[in-house]
């Protein structure tokens, strides 16, 4: 299994978190008296990275370029900056931030607000960590208890005009570069209908949204305590954080006659629809017949972007340039329970958790599709053209979707010194699967050391699936199983 196995990262990370409490009871830096402004704390968060892996490791000196090497080794970043303003109902916090909504854990359905940067490690790392803080107000105005609702607040986002993507990286030389199922290549060849072979250029237009007012995002919900059941009603209105791509084949016609000979010139736009996500999300604590916490989380969500077939009929396709904005639900159910598994560990419980995930599209049709992959062309009599590739798009897309996961974790040892992890995640319809075992160490009161396992795999299908937990990383010659020690040192 480990035979091919590559040294592939070796980050270096250190986070500095700064806070100035310089309003406190009314008085801001010992001296100004405010009357209706309580409290104000300035938070800083600043990160830098250093990926040695591109100065000490040989494959990736010999895929990059020296500019290549310096801008992806380093990085720096202001992550978050923003103050925190308490004026009794209403507190506030404005500035660059992460805001979490929902139940879930490591899937995501109503946490849209803050993009995700998947580039450089998936997401296997916290989501705090790969969270992209983004320029926004904060406002919660607490109610407290009003009719049969307790601990009672509504809270509201917004997002002037700072839009972001999805990061994902489609470098085939990075590690975690979003392939699909085919070969670690780029596209650079074009078959047409009579199987002739054609070098393809691509121009890519990007409409990606302004940096403008009229670019806002915007959300509000109401959040409180209803018999025991601690709920939230959600709404945000966004962009898709997802990426959709037009064929812009109006404008490559028009390009054709500056093509250059034997070459194929295709046009795409990049957009990201305007979108509405609604939602639902409570947990209950049952404490007389199970001990658990359950906890449910709903979405719906328009716009979101999706690829469909070449060729397929005018009424699924009507701007003819394979894409479409359409309607998904997303369904969360789960559990955590701390439990006694005491031939494994009698002085303490495991904490277990449990989830499952049901995403359905509303517009469905047969003629969605996923990620394309690429392939080697091939010649008349089936020979492979090695340095040609092309790409193709058979990933449909299932109108259903379902992924399950489940975690254990639990200490031993005085003062709980080792802290082992277990976590798996199964999709039923593709099939893939990923396990991961951890374990931490806790040295000292200052330095955790974790050593982590990462499994990808599958059984039979090569339905690549949606979630990218098994058969897109776990295909046979080119698996992502990873080992991975790190050294925290937390003061």
């Amino acid at each position: 299994m480990f035979q091919d196995a590559k040294f592939i990262m070796q980050r270096n990370t250190a986070q500095l978190e700064a806070r100035y409490h310089f309003l406190q009871d009314g008085q801001a830096f010992d001296r100004f008296h405010t009357s209706f402004l309580e409290d104000a704390k300035l938070t800083v968060i600043g990160r830098g990275v250093y990926d040695s892996i591109y100065d000490l490791g040989d494959a990736f000196s010999k895929k990059f370029s020296e500019q290549e090497k310096e801008k992806r080794k380093f990085e720096y970043k202001l992550r978050e900056v923003y103050v925190d303003l308490a004026l009794p109902p209403l507190s506030l916090r404005l500035g660059r931030q992460q805001v979490t909504w929902g139940e879930t854990d490591n899937f995501r359905a109503l946490d849209v607000i803050n993009p995700l940067d998947l580039r450089w490690h998936w997401s296997r790392e916290a989501w705090e960590d790969v969270r992209i803080p983004l320029w926004m107000a904060r406002g919660i105005y607490d109610i407290g208890k009003i009719g049969p609702l307790e601990e009672s607040f509504v809270e509201a986002v917004w997002v002037p005009w700072d839009f972001q993507r999805n990061k994902v990286t489609t470098d085939p030389r990075r590690p975690w570069a979003a392939i699909g199922q085919g070969l670690r290549a780029r596209a650079n060849s074009f078959v047409n209908s009579n199987n002739q072979l054609f070098n393809l250029q691509t121009t890519i237009l990007d409409r990606k949204p302004d940096r403008a007012l009229e670019s806002s995002q915007a959300g509000m919900r109401l959040k409180g305590i209803w018999r025991g059941i601690d709920f939230s009603l959600n709404y945000y209105y966004t962009f898709s954080a997802d990426t959709g791509v037009k064929v812009r084949r109006d404008l490559a016609a028009a390009q054709a006659s500056s093509c250059p000979p034997g070459t194929v010139c295709s046009v795409i736009n990049l957009v990201n629809p305007r979108s509405h996500v609604v939602g639902f999300a409570a947990n209950y604590s049952e404490e007389h017949y199970t001990q658990s916490v359950f906890r449910v989380e709903s979405a719906v969500t328009t716009g979101v972007p999706i690829r469909l077939k070449s060729g397929i009929p005018h009424r699924f396709d009507q701007d003819n340039n394979g894409f479409d904005a359409v309607r998904r639900t997303v369904i969360m159910l789960a559990f955590d329970r701390p439990s006694w598994i005491r031939p494994l560990n009698h002085l303490r419980t495991f904490f277990l958790t449990g989830q499952f995930f049901w995403r359905h599209y509303l517009d469905y049709n047969g003629f969605f599709r996923g990620t394309p992959s690429v392939h080697h062309a091939l010649t008349d009599d089936g020979q492979v053209i090695h340095d040609r590739f092309i790409s193709v798009n058979t990933d449909k897309l299932n109108q259903d979707e379902f992924v399950m996961t489940f975690a254990a974790s639990t200490s031993y040892g005085p003062g709980g010194l080792w802290q082992p992890l277990f976590v798996f995640a199964f999709d039923p319809i593709s099939t893939g699967g990923y396990n991961r075992l951890s374990v931490d160490y806790l040295f000292s009161n200052h330095i955790i050391l974790r050593l982590t396992q990462d499994f990808y795999w599958r059984i039979g299908s090569h339905d690549p699936g949606p979630w990218s937990i098994g058969d897109r990383f776990g295909r046979p010659g080119d698996s992502r199983h990873e080992t991975i020690l790190s050294v925290i040192f937390q003061f």
